[in-house]
């Protein structure tokens, strides 16, 4: 199947003669039936029968579908947000006692999840550098249950090789996560490779438009039920029958923009590796990038995501390049149509940078969809401050 089908068409029939060019939206919370042996068995079946909108909607039904297909996987859910839907996979397959292994520096609600929540019901964790993949192997104990990936990594973009660790996983009974967030289901499909559970924050490319927060978890049939009866109707944590409708319009335009955003990305970064004010350009697609193998093996493309530091150590030269950035706008999140500048020390909870090795110069860029020119002539004009 295209992506073609599946943006367009799959999971849109209707049972009316005309079919709609927009899927209706299903904005209810309850269900009613004719008879009593129809209420009982979509209460039993709750996962595909509409009963209560807490577990199966119609619409979102649509959208997991589509999702579903993009990643390779037999089964979607979507949730109100990326950290729902993380913590609803972590939790399916840890209890008291197991040991977890996850990549250094992974989406900070990610490591909160792990650091501040796990801890108190005994779950440990080992943080291995993401760009070791042996290592991530090399530190799993007798009684590891889950592997935690992120490929490309948060913020430094380090890749691991997927089919090494889920191959070593699958012969120890070990569960393998994946965000995916940073390459989307169009330039990575994780699952393809043996990774069991795959997240997305929704937020970012699958939405693109800046005006929802959703999360995705893709899987098998068989994990989706475990978590669909467990994790997700328990904590209940559903995206909203109307953001659903608005991801499945997202995801119409998703290779357009995913294009458009990769050719805008590959231009800034050439700009940025050349220029005497920038000390280093962190990206997958750059000609410095450390792992070229694994990105030509499992990358199809860049995205927009780069990170860049500034050619200073002073904290008012960073201040004063970010305030000038008029294109670029100072924000957290990343996969819109707009083009965003995160400096690192945002994170840091005071303004005492002279500590040594404090990353002042760090900036995450998330290259979006306005004219390549514009967005060199925004960065040009703020590099020239420092």
């Amino acid at each position: 199947m295209d992506n073609d089908q599946i943006f367009f068409h799959l999971g849109e029939g209707t049972a009316f003669d005309n079919i709609p060019a927009s899927p209706a939206i299903y904005q209810t919370s309850n269900f009613t039936f004719n008879t009593l042996k129809d209420m009982s068995e979509s209460l039993q079946h709750e996962d595909k029968i509409p009963f209560y909108t807490r577990g199966a909607n119609p619409t979102t039904a649509i959208l997991q579908q589509k999702l579903a297909a993009l990643e390779g996987t037999e089964e979607a859910l979507v949730f109100g947000s990326g950290s729902a839907a993380i913590t609803a996979a972590v939790f399916s397959q840890i209890k008291s006692g197991d040991h977890v292994v996850c990549v250094e520096n992974p989406y900070s609600w990610t490591k909160k999840l792990l650091d501040k929540t796990l801890s108190r019901f005994g779950v440990s964790t080992t943080y291995v550098n993401a760009s070791d993949s042996q290592g991530i192997i090399d530190s799993c104990q007798p009684n590891t249950t889950l592997i935690y990936l992120e490929s490309p990594n948060s913020w430094t973009y380090e890749m691991q090789d997927i089919e090494q660790i889920t191959a070593y996983a699958k012969s120890k009974g070990i569960i393998t996560i994946m965000d995916n967030s940073c390459a989307s289901p169009l330039y990575q499909q994780p699952a393809k490779y043996g990774i069991d559970i795959i997240v997305h924050s929704a937020t970012k490319y699958l939405s693109g438009h800046a005006d929802m927060v959703a999360g995705v978890l893709c899987t098998s049939k068989t994990i989706f039920d475990q978590i669909f009866q467990g994790e997700y109707m328990t904590f209940g944590g559903i995206l909203s029958p109307f953001e659903s409708w608005l991801m499945i319009r997202s995801l119409r335009t998703l290779d357009m923009r995913m294009e458009r955003v990769t050719k805008n990305a590959l231009i800034v970064a050439d700009f940025l590796e050349d220029h005497p004010k920038v000390e280093k350009v962190i990206f997958s697609h750059s000609k410095n990038y450390p792992q070229p193998e694994l990105r030509d093996k499992y990358l199809k493309a860049a995205g927009g995501l780069m990170t860049i530091d500034l050619a200073t150590k002073d904290f008012q030269a960073t201040e004063k390049f970010c305030n000038t950035l008029k294109r670029f706008k100072l924000g957290c999140s990343w996969g819109g149509f707009e083009s965003l500048a995160f400096p690192a020390v945002t994170t840091m909870s005071s303004l005492n940078y002279d500590k040594p090795n404090t990353l002042v110069n760090r900036i995450r860029l998330y290259i979006g969809m306005e004219s390549s020119e514009s967005l060199i002539e925004d960065l040009t004009n703020a590099l020239n401050t420092i």
